[in-house]
């Protein structure tokens, strides 16, 4: 590689450095600027219309901190989940019962039509000091997702899991004055309640009769022109890289454009594939992956990376097994075993939501482009192994060859040496069609004379 070369990928490493740098730089000071209160307004109002996770769960916390912040003491959640992962639940049920414990009012607004709080988000509004439906809403839905655990364990540990949650919702929901039996049952037996059946139960405070947002939150006091705050980028960037499925790809596409550099050395591949890695390891730290998977995906990049020299795929398709491995274990790592009854604080950690099929085409798709890819670079690195070797002014020094013209003695002209077409000198006149032997180089010239016959 020449030293321009190299320069010119020295600066674009450098300025995607900086960029990275800004854009870190533009997510925390974003994360620290205060909400515009609206005026007098004791009451904040957030939307949550996501999964539960470590975006949603520095989202809510940071709203609710905001709300503190501002003397809001009516905070208004309207809810819309499907729900999500148990531990960002406990988190936000946490600032929600701080925020409630300093003599501040928490409600959360199913609304408008066709929204639901499931399963975490079921938790997270039975942790409310209300909770308003409207017509055509939903909750409920709340037992926690267990697999990966051997057939003959299946049974005993989801009982026992789906006891402890059964009572820590009961133990929500009657801290409240609303009906825990009807709660407890969204959790050990999947029950779901529309919005007048669940007014009707006690499982909310009431069923509003209005159909808008506006007008809904206008029901239960909320002044006009209240502002709406939505997910931040902050928020939204820890909600990206907190999937599993996202974090997956960053770490294959981080493996490939490294080994992709091994092959066509530019360092800029190898900037752009460690910080994905990078990101891909921090989204897993945000999930919550065990040891042994984030492990088993390294050693799998690794057998990746020996492609390089055992070539043919082999080491390339027994790393993406590796790493497909090492994947499947975050989902299917069983939960560790659950606490006595009414022990609030040290439930155990699950999810609410099972591995989709989406996440099974990902990682087929990506490891067999891994594997293919790798075969790829493989046959680029053999084309390449045959091509000549440009020759230094040594190599080149009594090398014959053929003149391809009349070359006048001091003049210029061609021949074909080492199978390449050179501009030649000489001291003597030299006719087409003559074997001739390179006595020096002069620059991008070689200075040739006759070849003595024997």
């Amino acid at each position: 590689m020449s030293q321009s070369r190299r320069r010119h990928g020295h600066y674009i490493a450098r300025a995607l450095v900086l960029c990275l740098c800004s854009f870190s730089m533009l997510m925390i000071a974003q994360s620290y600027l205060p909400h515009k209160a609206a005026g007098a307004s004791s009451y904040y109002v957030a939307s949550l219309d996501m999964v539960i996770d470590p975006g949603a769960e520095d989202f809510l916390v940071t709203a609710i901190t905001d709300a503190r912040s501002v003397g809001a003491n009516h905070f208004v959640l309207l809810m819309n989940t499907n729900g999500g992962a148990g531990n960002n639940m406990e988190n936000i049920i946490n600032a929600i019962s701080d925020y409630q414990g300093a003599k501040n009012n928490f409600t959360t607004l199913i609304a408008p039509v066709s929204r639901h709080a499931f399963s975490a988000g079921a938790f997270i509004a039975e942790a409310s000091d209300q909770i308003w439906m409207v017509p055509g809403t939903t909750i409920g839905s709340a037992t926690p997702i267990i697999t990966g655990i051997p057939g003959e364990e299946v049974n005993s540990t989801l009982t026992k899991v789906k006891a402890a949650f059964t009572t820590y919702m009961q133990e929500l929901t009657k801290f409240h004055g609303r009906n825990a039996n009807a709660t407890g049952l969204m959790v050990s037996a999947g029950v779901s309640y529309g919005a007048q059946d669940a007014a009707r139960l006690n499982v909310v405070t009431g069923m509003l009769s209005a159909t808008t947002l506006d007008d809904s939150l206008a029901a239960i006091g909320v002044p006009a022109g209240t502002p709406v705050h939505n997910i931040g980028i902050k928020s939204q960037a820890l909600a990206i890289i907190s999937d599993p499925n996202v974090d997956a790809i960053l770490f294959l596409l981080g493996a490939f454009a490294i080994l992709t550099d091994l092959t066509h050395p530019t360092l800029i591949l190898t900037f752009v594939g460690g910080a994905a890695i990078a990101l891909a390891l921090l989204g897993l730290g945000l999930f919550g992956a065990s040891l042994i998977s984030i492990i088993l995906m390294m050693l799998g990049t690794v057998f990746i990376f020996l492609e390089i020299k055992t070539h043919h795929g082999i080491s390339a398709m027994i790393g993406v097994i590796i790493f497909i491995i090492g994947f499947l274990l975050i989902f299917h790592t069983p939960p560790a075993s659950p606490p006595p009854p009414g022990c609030n604080n040290c439930l155990p950690s699950v999810n609410f939501f099972p591995i989709g099929l989406i996440t099974y085409v990902i990682l087929g798709v990506i490891g067999a482009g891994m594997v293919l890819g790798s075969l790829y670079l493989y046959k680029i690195r053999e084309a390449m192994g045959h091509v000549p070797v440009a020759y230094d002014a040594k190599s080149i020094i009594g090398k014959e060859g053929v003149l391809t013209s009349d070359l006048k003695a001091g003049s210029f002209g061609t021949a074909n040496i080492a199978s390449e077409d050179w501009s030649v000198t000489g001291s003597v006149d030299i006719s087409n069609g003559t074997r001739v032997i390179v006595k020096e180089r002069s620059g991008l010239k070689l200075v040739v004379e006759p070849k003595k016959e024997a």
